[in-house]
């Protein structure tokens, strides 16, 4: 009888084998994203630093040091060597049983007994990792889901230019000569910026040690909490996620807080970074949707008896006293007449002087403790209160009297008062004997140059050879009084509401005498009341909640005007005949929609904005146009001319350029 065979080991089921079932799925992995590619029209191997940089040039190489950083942010190899034995996302691609594979295997078996210690070599170009040794190493910590990998970087230093990714760059690089830390980045200048000033610190300065651990701990805290929630395929940096995050829990915060606790406020906030996503898209809803169908018929009745047993409560949560400032008093007006509306089915409560964040919170707390169901906040300098109180607390609504601002947990709602200006502009000219007239604005915010603009195109309606003279009231250490005295301006469009601290001062629309006292012609008329009864109808139909599910991924503004009946413009007794007839006139032309002041043709004080024939501008680009109407003269001030009260509204949701390292809170309020 012969000698039997030798027994040869089976590899499926040896431990070879079992090393190159990880490499077969790792493989598998990476043919799927380099058929995924190929099918997008991309280029389906990994990019060579050395070809990007015979387009674009460098002035140089900077060693860094050697550090842990995001192996996410490894995007290609440094020369071509390798370039195609990795799909995009690092996964290999040679057959299995070759001697990449039977490496790759090596290497993932030392990887589980012993971790990879030798750091790889990477340069850094434009804040990307592009390896020149290690490949396989990334390739296997990559398969295995580790977040960070020990490297020698060294910089490749871009060529200067006018774009904005070099101007963020250059910020890059401010950011890590003081803290030097990967893996945080941004899309939009001024972060880094805003991002030093949430840990009290700048781009000028090293940052203390203690500082930079903490900060960095913070962050990779955070960025496993994002990535577990599957941030990384959300369309928004991680840098630009944290950021958020900053600016509703607060550093400290951040710093002290467990990975657990991190997670849950991560989860809370989810809706915040979708919607931050491509810069934060907003949707104006310009007209209130009809509740009336929302309630079946046959439940009316029942409906109505739950109401009674349980009135809505609504808090209002006020930064300023009504009995000082005018907006908060309009406001205060609206709550009352919310109560006379609804009657007995609803209840409200008022919260003054609510500067700071202590008294904010205090003022909600005892809000929730009543019950309320809707907290409201009327100014946009309480946003970021109203977030970090909104993610904190998902079973209360909250809204914010602002426009243009991008936000999931609180929604915003503001008027349209663009069309009574169109009117008071019309009737500012018609009473203008010398073709002259005033515009007295408040701050460069969102929406506020539509109003300037508005009242210029009404004007030329009326005058074509009128002129708007305009004037702000946040410009610090200048007398507009005077100027428009000088001017020979008689005709003033001033602040839409009387101030109580000073009762004798004129506002909305007046005429200056030859003996310098003042008669009141005409003024907006902002019905808050009607605006909150609709809020809270809408609220109890569930046509906010459909409105959200139907929106998702956007943040909402209800952005409603005359046809809603939330605005009107009142007119004085003495005023003449023809005058009343002229803005009955176009008042119905605006309530029908037969008249828009921003359809048809537009100028700028630089030229043409658009034809006749090109419609009506869009309400993004109403509510954030920055350019003046050719009539109007005059200019949007500048950052150092506007009072600290100015610079703090600026900050939140201006309209004119921010060095944000001069904002006298350091940028760290929401934008």
């Amino acid at each position: 009888m012969g000698a039997l065979p030798p027994v040869v080991p089976d590899r499926e089921t040896s431990g070879v084998g079992k090393m190159l079932d990880d490499y077969r799925r790792a493989r598998k992995l990476g043919h799927k994203q380099l058929q995924t590619d190929v099918s997008a029209g991309r280029y389906p191997y990994l990019p060579a630093l050395d070809d990007i940089l015979k387009g674009e040039g460098y002035q140089g190489e900077v060693p860094v040091g050697t550090m842990e950083i995001d192996i996410d942010l490894i995007a290609g190899t440094r020369t071509r060597g390798r370039q195609n034995t990795f799909a995009t996302n690092f996964m290999p691609l040679p057959e299995s049983g070759s001697e990449f594979s039977m490496k790759w295997s090596d290497l993932i078996d030392s990887q589980r007994a012993e971790g990879i210690r030798d750091p790889i070599v990477v340069y850094e170009f434009m804040q990307r990792f592009y390896v020149q040794e290690g490949n396989k190493r990334v390739s296997v910590l990559r398969y295995l889901g580790q977040p960070t990998i020990l490297a020698s970087v060294t910089r490749v230093v871009p060529m200067p230019s006018d774009t904005e990714a070099y101007r963020i760059y250059q910020e890059f690089m401010r950011f890590f000569n003081v803290a030097p830390i990967y893996g945080i980045v941004f899309t939009r200048e001024g972060d880094y910026v805003r991002l030093a000033a949430f840990a009290g610190q700048d781009l000028d300065h090293a940052w203390p040690q203690e500082v930079v651990r903490d900060f960095r701990s913070a962050f990779e805290t955070f960025l496993g909490a994002f990535r577990k929630r599957g941030g990384e395929h959300l369309g928004l940096t991680a840098g630009e996620a944290f950021l958020a995050y900053l600016g509703v829990f607060g550093y400290d915060e951040a710093v002290r807080a467990l990975p657990s606790e991190v997670e849950q406020n991560v989860e809370r906030m989810w809706g915040e970074f979708v919607v931050k996503r491509d810069g934060g898209k907003v949707a104006y809803l310009e007209d209130p949707r009809s509740s009336r169908a929302a309630i079946i018929p046959e439940l009316k009745n029942l409906y109505k008896d739950v109401v009674r047993s349980k009135p809505f409560r609504a808090s209002f949560i006020y930064g300023e006293n009504p009995l000082v400032d005018g907006w908060t008093a309009l406001h205060e007006q609206g709550r009352f007449e919310l109560e006379r509306r609804l009657g007995a089915t609803i209840s409200t409560r008022a919260y003054r002087d609510c500067v700071d964040a202590t008294d904010f919170d205090l003022a909600v707390d005892d809000a929730l403790a009543e019950g309320s169901d809707l907290i409201v906040t009327i100014a946009p300098t309480q946003m970021r209160d109203s977030l970090r109180a909104a993610v904190a607390h998902p079973e209360c609504t909250f809204i914010n009297c602002s426009v243009s601002l991008s936000h999931s947990a609180v929604r915003t709602f503001s008027i349209r008062l663009y069309e009574a200006k169109f009117l008071l502009g019309a009737l500012a000219a018609s009473m203008a004997e010398n073709h002259k007239v005033g515009y007295v604005a408040e701050t460069p915010v969102f929406g506020s140059v539509s109003e300037i603009n508005a009242f210029a195109i009404g004007a030329a309606m009326v005058d074509p050879l009128v002129t708007v003279y305009l004037k702000w009231f946040s410009a610090k250490d200048y007398d507009w009084k005077r100027e428009l005295a000088e001017d020979e301006v008689r005709i003033v469009s001033a602040r839409d509401y009387p101030n109580p601290a000073d009762p004798g001062e004129a506002w909305g629309l007046y005429r200056v005498e030859e003996d310098g006292t003042t008669t009141h012609l005409a003024e907006p008329v902002l019905k808050w009341g009607r605006y909150y009864q609709l809020i809270v109808q809408s609220i109890r139909s569930e046509t906010w909640h459909k409105e959200q599910s139907e929106l998702s991924g956007l943040a909402l503004n209800y952005w409603w005007g005359m046809s809603s009946g939330v605005l009107d413009v009142g007119l004085s007794d003495g005023l003449p005949y023809g005058q009343r007839a002229l803005i009955e006139v176009l008042r119905q032309s605006v309530l029908t929609r037969r008249i828009d002041p921003f359809a048809g043709e537009l100028a700028s004080q630089e030229g043409p904005v658009k034809a006749a024939e090109a419609g009506r501008l869009s309400s993004e680009e109403i509510v954030r146009m920055s350019w003046l109407n050719a009539n109007v003269a005059g200019r949007l001030p500048e950052q150092r001319e506007l009072s600290e009260e100015g610079l703090e509204k600026v900050e939140v949701s201006g309209l004119i350029p921010v060095d944000v390292a001069k904002l006298p809170h350091k940028g760290t309020t929401l934008a």
